[in-house]
Parts: structure tokens; C-alpha cells; sequence
């Protein structure tokens, strides 16, 4: 009779033991609420999907280790999920949307890749599916267009002075140079919090690489490309910015530029020469939609970050 009791309890014990050690086993599987942002929620899925999504983007990103591209994940899909919010006060997100496919093409494009097909192969090496990514992308195309049509009144060019100077660069030089620059975009409340916030950005720089820290702690809508802006012209620059690159070397980063709603960082990955034979108009236009597009997106990080404070974020 004992012996039975015994056995039972044991046999008892084995069994918990054994449950225990499946449901560890298979914890990683289960869906955790991690972040509530008034009434979305953010997933542990949600965070491990987006890392991989931030990896399709910036396959560099595999360089840093994972528990950082978890902070970076989670910090963009929090900032997805607020845009979200945002949005849908005044869209419809599953509604067409005109400009999505001339987006979604040059997203595409961006990455080297030809054709949608091609695209959803790519994808598949990182478990995503196309849909999501359209999703995404979806946000991103109606957060900008929401930008624009709040912001586009109060975009102020002086179209004659930006004429003026461009005229005055062409005529002088027969080459200009181009520059491929990287950007760090983030904002403070006051002095203290800037130099802090400097501080850990330069640090973040040499321990993982400028286009690693953009991704981290940028605040502009660059930071899911690395924070890269791209090839521009000089003749589209600031003086200003021209300044400050003309004082570093290529693979170097600017000191702190004070801009409207926060401070720039720069890098300058290379410089080319291009000849001057250029179209006036042409280069016009592109120093237009340049100076167009530097000023929404500073709105851009403005509105957002004023939509952050106001909004219910909890985390675990």
C-alpha cells in the first residue's frame, strides 16, 4: 500500500516536471503582449517579425547582436503603430490608394530588385510575407501624405533667392561635386538631455557603425534605410550643410546641426565629380523638391513627436 503511494506520487512529479519542461521549451512560441499603445497592442510576434523585416531592409544589421536589433524592432514598430493611430483619424487604410504602387515599385527598386515577383522571393528568405510588407508600407505612404496635406501651407522657399544661388554655382564651375550622405536626425527638451543624448549617439557610432546607431536613434523617416538620404548635388545643398561636409573626410560625420525641430548629424560615405553640362531648370527643380521635402520631413518629426507625448504608451 505504500509502496502504490509512492509510486503515485512520484509518477506524480514526473508528470509536472515533464510539463514544466515542454512549456519552456515552447515558451519562445508563445504570444506575449510586450507594449499597448492606446488600443494597439505589440506582440512579441509583432517585434520578432518586425526585426526580421528591419533586416530585409539593411541586411548590415545582422553585423549587431540580437538583443539590440530587438530594441531597434521594437522602437519601429512602436512608431509604426502610433502612425497607425494617427492615420486612421482621417484614412481608410484598406482603401486604394493612388500613389502606393509607384511607392511600393520604388521601394523595391531601392533594394535592387526588378520586379514584384523577384521581391516576394526576397522576402521569403526572411519568412515574410509580401502582404505585410505592403502593409507597411501602406502606413508609411498615407503618414506622408497626411504630412504633406497638414504641412504643404506653411513650406516656405524663396524661389528667387534659391535661383540666384543656383545660378551663381553653375556659372562658376565647370564640375561640381556630389556627395552620398547618411543622417542622425533626434530631437531634446533642453541642453542637458542634447549633450546626453550626443553622447550616447557618438558612442552608439563607434561600438556599431553610424548607419546601425541611424537606425537606433534617428527620428527621421530615414532611419529604416540606415538613415541614407542618398546621392545629392552641392548645388541643392545649404551653404550651411555644405560647410560642415566640406569639413570632414569621406567615412566621417559632422558635428551637431542645429535644425528646425531638432539636430542633424551627417555623414559623408563618399564624393563624386559631375560635370556642370547641366539643365538649369532640371537642377531648379531638383533643389525645389529637395528643400520641399528637407522641410516636411522636419514637420514630419515635429507632428510625431508631438503625437508621442500626447499618446498612452505602456510597456513591460
Amino acid at each position: 500500500m505504500i509502496n502504490n503511494y509512492y509510486l503515485k506520487i512520484v509518477f506524480i512529479i514526473n508528470i509536472f516536471f515533464l510539463i514544466l519542461f515542454f512549456e519552456n521549451a515552447h515558451s519562445s512560441n508563445k504570444v506575449v503582449i510586450l507594449v499597448k499603445i492606446d488600443k494597439e497592442i505589440v506582440t512579441n510576434i509583432d517585434i520578432e517579425n518586425e526585426a526580421k523585416y528591419l533586416l530585409a531592409l539593411n541586411p548590415g544589421l545582422r553585423s549587431i547582436k540580437k538583443k539590440k536589433l530587438i530594441i531597434i524592432a521594437k522602437q519601429s514598430i512602436i512608431k509604426e503603430k502610433i502612425k497607425k493611430i494617427e492615420i486612421s483619424k482621417y484614412y481608410k487604410l484598406e482603401a486604394e490608394n493612388e500613389y502606393f504602387d509607384r511607392v511600393f515599385k520604388d521601394f523595391y527598386n531601392g533594394l535592387n530588385i526588378n520586379n514584384e515577383a523577384d521581391f516576394e522571393k526576397y522576402l521569403s528568405n526572411y519568412e515574410l510575407d509580401i502582404s505585410e510588407v505592403k502593409g507597411k508600407l501602406k502606413i508609411e505612404t498615407l503618414w506622408n501624405e497626411l504630412i504633406y496635406t497638414k504641412f504643404q501651407n506653411q513650406i516656405e522657399i524663396d524661389e528667387i533667392k534659391l535661383k540666384n544661388n543656383l545660378k551663381k554655382k553653375l556659372s562658376n564651375k565647370k564640375e561640381q561635386k556630389s556627395y552620398l550622405i547618411y543622417e542622425i536626425i533626434f530631437s531634446a527638451e533642453n541642453k542637458e538631455e542634447l549633450k546626453k543624448k550626443h553622447e550616447i549617439i557618438k558612442n552608439s557610432i563607434k561600438e556599431i557603425g553610424f548607419q546601425n546607431t541611424a537606425n537606433i536613434y534617428s527620428e527621421s523617416d530615414t532611419s529604416k534605410k540606415n538613415g541614407k538620404i542618398g546621392w545629392i548635388n552641392e548645388n541643392q545643398l545649404s551653404d550651411l550643410i555644405k560647410k560642415e561636409l566640406s569639413k570632414i573626410n569621406i567615412g566621417e560625420y559632422s558635428k551637431l546641426i542645429s535644425v528646425t525641430g531638432g539636430s542633424l548629424i551627417l555623414k559623408k560615405e563618399d564624393t563624386k565629380i559631375i560635370k556642370n553640362n547641366l539643365n538649369f531648370e532640371d537642377e531648379f527643380q531638383k533643389s525645389l523638391s529637395f528643400e520641399r521635402n528637407r522641410q516636411l520631413n522636419q514637420f514630419s518629426t515635429i507632428y510625431f513627436n508631438k503625437i508621442k507625448n500626447n499618446i498612452n504608451i505602456y510597456e513591460k
